[in-house]
């Protein structure tokens, strides 16, 4: 039978696979929009929105899960080498990308254009930030 810290692996696990439908997504579903016909647009439009739904949901599941085996499984943020430290500026930094997409959001479904054209290069640093996060994440534990 699992143990505590096995099912908060396996959560921490799932909320990366949320995080990076919506990192490599939205990319994907953006260029598919640009190409598409007006009358698709529109549908096509409301898909970035679900999968930014989706990653911050991962990301809160990353939060939770990361920090109670910090404690539960490694004895705390002491006994974790530097790469753990890079780590961690990482995803706090993501936290502060998403929460600015979340931002920019709301004001372009409120008509704000300049918001709506800030998204995809606020999404192409979390994109990056995630990838170097996954990295020093293999350093940490490998």
């Amino acid at each position: 039978m699992p143990d505590l810290n096995q099912l908060l692996l396996v959560l921490h696990f799932v909320g990366l696979g949320l995080g990076m439908t919506a990192s490599f997504g939205s990319p994907a579903v953006g260029k598919l929009i640009e190409a598409a016909p007006e009358a698709e647009k529109r549908v096509l439009a409301r898909v970035p929105a679900a999968l930014s739904h989706l990653g911050g949901a991962g990301l809160l599941l990353l939060w939770a899960t990361g920090l109670i085996l910090t404690f539960t499984k490694w004895g705390g943020f002491g006994s974790l080498p530097w790469q753990f430290h890079v780590k961690l500026t990482g995803v706090v930094l993501l936290t502060g990308a998403v929460g600015m997409i979340h931002a920019n959001q709301a004001k372009a479904k409120r008509g704000d254009a300049a918001a709506a054209a800030r998204i995809p290069a606020i999404g192409t640093i979390a994109t990056i930030l995630t990838l170097v996060i996954v990295l020093f994440a293999v350093l940490t534990f490998d």
